[in-house]
């Protein structure tokens, strides 16, 4: 160990000296990468970037170095003040015993683990000297590059540089790592030195006690000694003088039993015999035990008066152990009291060897047993159990006296398990107190255990207790197959309960498996085998069924296996191993499996088992059905989704391959396979679960990481550490917490290079949204401590964008975060518009009914309501106000950029178009170059247009009643004709044909020229009169202009029962009473002949009088009229007013005759 030591601090030292190199190195290649970076100033600011990220790793590669150094100054500084105190402690521990020596051999073995963990660290710190080695060539080749100004070259080397640093401080981290592991390795060795100290102390404190201990008991030892060798001659003597008086004792007290064999075996007649000579007792020397054994051969012969004689001559000859047994029992026998006969028996007990005794009681119990007190005679042969229980002789008598009178009661389960407990002390057994029971009651214990066995199967068979019949019958052949084999008998009758326990354990698990007690099931089939049937196939299958009932597919699929193996030809086998393996989630091996049986099942001689082709779906269909499945959720999700577990851009392709090699594709089609019908429903339900995907909502705040960016790096969790990366890699883990595999965020899923990606994209953005398992919206100016009240969210940044609009409306599951990525207010709703707080802000914000938050469709509310909640949102580039919009109002329009507002007049035209609604036109302001009858902006649709107060209570009617008498009813109901004959609005080609109530001007002069508010005019119309309004334009008053204020609100005129004016009106080109030079056309009607089922007259509930005369009555009312200006080609062009132009109503004494109903031609 003293020599190690210098080795190691020698090698401390060379490290230290290598650590100090490193870091003067560093400090070169600091001060190069300063020079670097001052001769490439004039490149890009992502090249002074990725310097600046290099500069911060270099120096905390340099602070980790430091650290380092200091580490290992410590542990140098550790290690000296360790090889000091194992010098100590050697000097200390020199005479300690071996277990210290033990403890310092051990403590020799972790000095050498500290060797072999610093001789790494040496290994490491060369490693790290290599890895700088090799950063100063890749910076000396990339300074070269940048003078050059080769910036992508350049590029790829400092990324190789940063990863080769990310790599060295792995390295060094590592070397972290290990150097704390040495000093908790010093921690150990300093612990296990002080307690190798304290164990020596307490060593040599106990060996001084115990040396003194010693002298001491040495000095009383040798004194005892003494003392016992003088009394060892007498006490020689007394023990001979003992055993001589014990011998003859034995001699006088024994049981007599041996020499009743003896006699037995010396006489060549039999019992009868030996009973009928009277003068042999006379003759004999012994003349009491020939008496005892007489009666004991009368006992057995049943004489018990003559026995009971012999036995009473004995005693009076020379009292004997035999003699009481022989009169108890013959008077047991003779019908006597049995309290009498244990009377006289107790005696034997004063006349027997002491060693007998507990014969005696088990000889005693036996006779209770005859005298049919069984219960007292068991509970005897237990309590002498009790007081025998390091006496394994004894203990192996009791349990075979207990079994045998167990099988003659009938008990054979109490007689096996008290065979079986004596089974363990069956080799202290000597068997001559056996022999002495059979040879007193004529009870046979050879083969008894197996003979109690064998009545013990074959009642718990009768009982129906086929399991535990089987159990039994187990333990027969394990522990009797000698006996078994010796006996054919025995064997047949083995053969034999085999087979019905197999066949009762078969029938009860099949029971019990239909029942569905599998578990039952499982353990009746488990006994039947156990039992090793002939063909155990058929069970090995009902066996695999019920453990894939019970989904213990390992255990199913073993059984499956080995139904296999044994007949390999079966399609049945193959049948449960499918179910198997694809219970256990081992679908590929499922699949295969499943091909396998179909190839076996069309391959089959046997017709019936061919016919069962018609319960399985063949591959193809099941693997169109699921294409089919994944074409159509392809049809509603996004181009490219972000895959959130490796941060990877994946087109529709790739994400089709992804699940196909997932073991849900492999499930799914192991399990349609296996049924007559494919079940598409589950099908598509499968395949939609695994595509669900996450949306996010937010607000761009800069240089947003794009398509391009993500796949320059391959993935998300590559992109640098700036904020708007960190907010990209926030939300796909969120989405991942969720339970989704797939996100979509519109930075960097849009190859915004690739404009007819990009088209389709907006196109269905509406409906990605729609269709997504849910929508993530990141508030960045939304702090984590804004509460309930402070509407936080309605002042955010985010309401006031306009693709958040559609966002907001389109999906179904919302969820809303702050700046810190919490839950806004801590809502923990899964869906924040079901959350009542934030729906209702939400909602009051909006102008909207609650229900429009929740449960948005397209078609729920107007196109009014619908530009009014666009009216209030902005977009950076200018044909995103009326592409967020696409969605929402289902228009068709194809998205192009670079139009300016010419996408805005696109998309109000195609609404008109589309709906007919003609309320897109009422606005007030500048119009929009693309027509001149549409707004320059959204923002004006933020005004409520003029419209006039409905009729309270029954004011239509009174006014209706009064036309009756004032107008003529002809003229009235001709008018109301030439409307309903109007055919709906329509928009193309940016030409607006407006069906209307014209009424033209006459006169127009200035009233004030201003350019502030709008120069202000007074026109006087034909019908109507003198009307004023303002407008930017100059109108030149010394030229004729041919001008006419029109009404467009013809559905406002209406009722609602009402036949005409619908939507699929058939478009005119007459126009009866109007000039020639005028463009559009009147409507012209011939009362009697409707055009078509629409404008069929009206029900009857109100007569087409009354329809008409309501009509006049609202027209009545004042409105909101438009200004238009007939061109030169006889089109029109609409003049802006600053405000809504309102124009009295038509007086009802009007000839409406002379009002005309027109289609316009507005550009």
């Amino acid at each position: 160990m003293q020599c190690d030591t210098p080795n190691l601090q020698s090698s401390l030292n060379a490290q230290n000296e290598a650590v100090f190199n490193a870091s003067r190195t560093i400090s070169n290649l600091e001060l190069a990468l300063k020079t670097t970076r001052e001769n490439t100033k004039t490149q890009k600011a992502d090249y002074d970037a990725n310097l600046t990220l290099f500069r911060r790793d270099t120096s905390n590669l340099r602070s980790a170095l430091a650290a380092q150094n200091e580490a290992v100054v410590k542990a140098s500084q550790k290690i000296s003040n360790l090889e000091l105190a194992l010098k100590t402690a050697r000097e200390n521990t020199e005479t300690q015993k071996a277990d210290y020596d033990t403890k310092v051999a051990r403590f020799q073995r972790d000095i050498t683990t500290l060797q072999s963990a610093l001789d790494s660290e040496k290994r490491a710190v060369v490693r790290a000297n290599q890895t700088i080695s090799n950063l100063e060539s890749a910076l000396k080749t990339a300074h070269e590059d940048a003078e050059t100004h080769r910036k992508a070259d350049y590029n790829t080397k400092v990324t190789r540089l940063q990863r080769n640093t990310s790599n060295l401080q792995s390295t060094l981290d590592a070397e972290k790592r290990t150097v704390v592991k040495a000093n908790q390795t010093i921690s150990n060795l300093e612990s296990a030195l002080k307690s190798a100290r304290e164990d020596a102390a307490a060593a040599e404190t106990l060996l001084a006690k115990n040396r003194a201990e010693t002298e001491t008991l040495k000095a009383d030892f040798d004194t005892k000694v003494a003392r016992l060798h003088h009394g060892k001659v007498d006490l020689q003597a007394a023990l001979g003088a003992l055993e001589r008086k014990v011998a003859e004792d034995e001699q006088r007290l024994s049981l007599g039993i041996g020499d009743f064999k003896q006699w037995m075996c010396e006489s060549s007649v039999g019992a009868d015999t030996l009973i009928s000579v009277p003068d042999r007792a006379a003759s004999s020397n012994d003349n009491h035990h020939i008496l005892a054994h007489n009666a004991l051969l009368k006992v057995r012969l049943e004489n018990w008066s003559s026995a009971y004689d012999d036995a009473k001559k004995s005693i009076i000859s020379r009292p004997s152990a035999m003699a009481f047994i022989v009169m108890a029992l013959a008077q047991i026998r003779n019908g006597d009291e049995l309290e009498k006969s244990m009377r006289r028996f107790d005696l034997a007990f004063a006349n027997c060897n002491p060693k007998e005794s507990k014969l005696l009681l088990l000889i005693k119990a036996i006779i209770l047993f005859v005298a049919q007190k069984c219960d007292a005679a068991i509970w005897r042969i237990h309590d002498l159990r009790a007081i025998s229980l390091t006496d394994h002789e004894t203990l192996y008598y009791c349990s075979q006296v207990l079994g045998k009178m167990f099988l003659m009661q009938g008990d054979y389960e109490g007689a096996v398990q008290s065979l079986e407990r004596g089974r363990g002390h069956a080799s202290s057994y000597s068997g001559s107190d056996l022999e002495t029971i059979s040879l007193i009651f004529g009870w046979t214990f050879e083969g008894l255990e197996i003979t109690v066995q064998r009545y013990n199967c074959e009642s718990l068979y009768a009982a129906g207790r086929a399991e535990e019949a089987t159990e039994a019958l187990l333990k027969i052949l394990d522990t009797f197959g000698e006996e078994i084999r010796a006996s054919k008998a025995t064997a047949d009758w083995v053969m034999d309960l085999t087979r019905k326990c197999i066949s009762m354990l078969e029938s009860l698990g099949d029971v019990a498996l239909s029942s569905g007690e599998h578990e039952n099931a499982i353990v009746r089939y488990t006994s039947a085998l156990s039992l090793n049937p002939s063909n155990p196939i058929v069970i090995l299958m009902k066996r695999s069924k019920a453990r894939a009932s019970k989904e213990m597919w390992e255990d199913a699929l073993m059984d499956a296996n080995e139904v296999i193996e044994r007949d390999p030809s079966s399609h049945r086998g193959y049948e449960r191993k499918y179910a198997a393996l694809h219970g256990a989630g081992y679908y590929g091996e499922a699949s295969d499996c499943l091909l396998h049986l179909l190839s076996i099942i069309d391959n089959s001689p046997d017709e019936e088992i061919r016919r069962l082709r018609e319960n399985y779906t063949t591959p193809r269909e099941t693997i169109a059905a699921i294409d089919a499945a994944i074409h159509e959720i392809f049809s509603l999700c996004p181009l490219v989704l972000i895959d959130v577990t490796t941060g990877r851009l994946c087109n529709a392709q790739e994400r089709i391959q992804m699940f196909k090699s997932e073991p849900l594709f492999k499930k799914l089609f192991s399990e349609t396979a296996m049924t007559k019908i494919v079940d598409r429903a589950h099908i598509r339900q499968s395949v939609a679960k695994y595509f669900k995907w996450s949306m996010f909502s937010h607000t761009w705040e800069g240089k947003e990481p794009t398509f391009k960016d993500v796949n320059l790096v391959v993935s998300v969790w590559e992109l640098d550490e700036s904020p708007l990366n960190k907010k990209l890699r926030q939300f796909c883990m969120t989405v991942h917490e969720d339970g989704y595999r797939w996100a979509w965020s519109d930075t960097c899923c849009i190859d915004k290079d690739t404009s007819a990606i990009l088209s389709q994209s907006l196109i269905a953005m509406y409906s990605w949204y729609e269709k997504a398992a849910e929508t993530l919206v990141y508030l960045a100016d939304v702090l984590s401590s804004a509460e309930f009240g402070d509407l936080a969210l309605t002042k955010s940044r985010w309401m006031t964008r306009a693709w958040t609009l559609q966002e907001l409306l389109a999906s179904k599951v919302v969820r809303f975060y702050t700046r810190d990525w919490k839950l806004y207010l801590n809502d923990t709703h899964v869906n924040h518009k079901e959350s009542p707080s934030i729906k209702h802000e939400l909602a009051k914000a909006m102008g909207v009914a609650p229900e429009t938050i929740t449960s948005f469709q397209p078609v729920d509310l107007g196109v009014r309501e619908k530009l009014r909640l666009a009216s209030t949102r902005n977009a950076t580039v200018e044909e995103d106000i009326a592409y967020s919009l696409i969605g929402i109002f289902s228009s068709d329009i194809v998205p192009r950029y670079g139009l300016g507002k010419t996408a805005l007049g696109h998309l109000l035209e195609n609404i008109v178009a589309r709906t007919g609604d003609v309320t897109v036109i009422a606005w007030s302001g500048k119009s929009l170059p693309y027509n001149s009858a549409l707004p320059a902006s959204l923002a004006v649709y933020s005004q409520i247009p003029y419209g006039p107060s409905p009729m309270v209570d029954n004011e239509l009617d009174t006014r209706v009643e009064k036309l009756r008498t004032q107008l003529a009813l002809q003229d009235a109901l001709s008018f109301y004709y030439r409307l309903s004959q109007l055919p709906r609005a329509t928009f193309s080609n940016r030409c607006l044909q407006l069906p209307c109530i014209a009424f033209y001007v006459t006169k127009i002069g200035a009233q004030e020229l201003d350019s502030s508010r709008g120069n202000l005019y007074r026109a006087a119309m034909s019908l109507l009169g003198n009307v004023e309004f303002r407008t930017a334009d100059v109108m030149p008053l010394t030229r004729p202009r041919k001008l006419v204020f029109v009404h467009p609100w013809l559905r406002d005129l209406r009722d609602t029962i009402d036949g005409f004016l619908s939507d699929d009106g058939q478009e005119t080109e007459s126009d009866i009473g109007s000039e020639e030079s005028e463009a559009g056309s009147d409507a012209t009607h011939d009362p009697s002949v409707p055009t078509s089922a629409l404008h069929a007259e009206p029900s009857a509930r109100v007569d087409a009088c009354t329809q008409a005369l309501r009509l006049v009555a609202r027209l009545g009312c004042p409105f909101n009229a438009l200004l238009l200006e007939q061109q030169s080609n006889g089109q029109y062009k609409r003049v802006a007013a600053e405000h809504e132009i309102i124009v009295p109503g038509v007086p009802y004494k009007t000839n409406f005759k002379d009002i005309r109903a027109k289609v316009l031609e507005i550009v």
